[in-house]
């Protein structure tokens, strides 16, 4: 999402002029997960600058002219823009995962409420962690494989507990959505993704309401 109207403004304007990609302002990091002192500082500026301007949109520089700091300053936490982002994708898909689990874990234990319990643990995670969910959902690709091990095996934890809800649910009549359960997950995880893009705390719509009705989404694809 593009809030910004670029058309129109001078040349010398556009050059400087900063793209955001989702509406937040707000920088949060998860507090458990997340590093103390400097170096939550330093992943902070890195956040706002990967999620306004994606991770080649932007330098050292960049990270440490929002930071407050020397360039040299952060070269003492973080030895490149690549650590700093790999940081950052572990984090949020540590978090994701953790929130995900206990929710399921802690729902009742029927189709539909395991998976209301998903959708709304990942409905949350996005509305909570927006710059956070945008990086890790857009800029897992500029990073080589070695790298996101860790958070890709945490995703595919993920998106197999969404899937044995659904087989769960098949399993015992209550689900029949007559795809491929894979692609329901897929949708169903994308429509939650999105939140990220467009939420942020001035929306009239609370989280509550948000997560209620992306679980009634959800539960209208698997239905049938």
């Amino acid at each position: 999402m593009i809030l910004n109207d670029i058309q129109g403004r001078p040349e010398e304007e556009d050059k400087n002029l900063q793209i955001r990609r989702l509406a937040a302002e707000a920088i949060d990091l998860p507090e458990q997960n997340a590093p103390k002192g400097s170096k939550r500082m330093i992943l902070n500026a890195a956040l706002q600058l990967f999620a306004e301007r994606n991770f080649a949109g932007g330098s050292i520089r960049d990270i440490a002219e929002i930071a407050g700091l020397k360039p040299a300053s952060l070269y003492a936490h973080y030895r490149s823009k690549e650590e700093m982002l790999a940081n950052l994708i572990e984090i949020g898909h540590i978090e994701h995962n953790e929130s995900v689990e206990k929710s399921v874990a802690q729902a009742e234990n029927t189709p539909r409420a395991r998976l209301n319990a998903w959708v709304d643990a990942h409905v949350r995670f996005h509305a909570k962690y927006p710059m956070l969910a945008t990086v890790i959902n857009h800029e897992l690709h500029a990073l080589p494989t070695d790298r996101i091990q860790v958070a890709t095996n945490l995703r595919e934890k993920t998106v197999k507990l969404l899937l044995d809800i659904i087989d769960q649910g098949t399993e015992l009549g209550e689900f029949n959505c007559g795809h491929d359960p894979w692609l329901a997950a897929a949708s169903i995880g994308a429509t939650g993704m999105r939140v990220a893009n467009w939420y942020s705390q001035d929306n009239p719509r609370t989280v509550d309401q948000i997560a209620e009705a992306y679980s009634d989404f959800a539960y209208r694809i698997v239905k049938g």
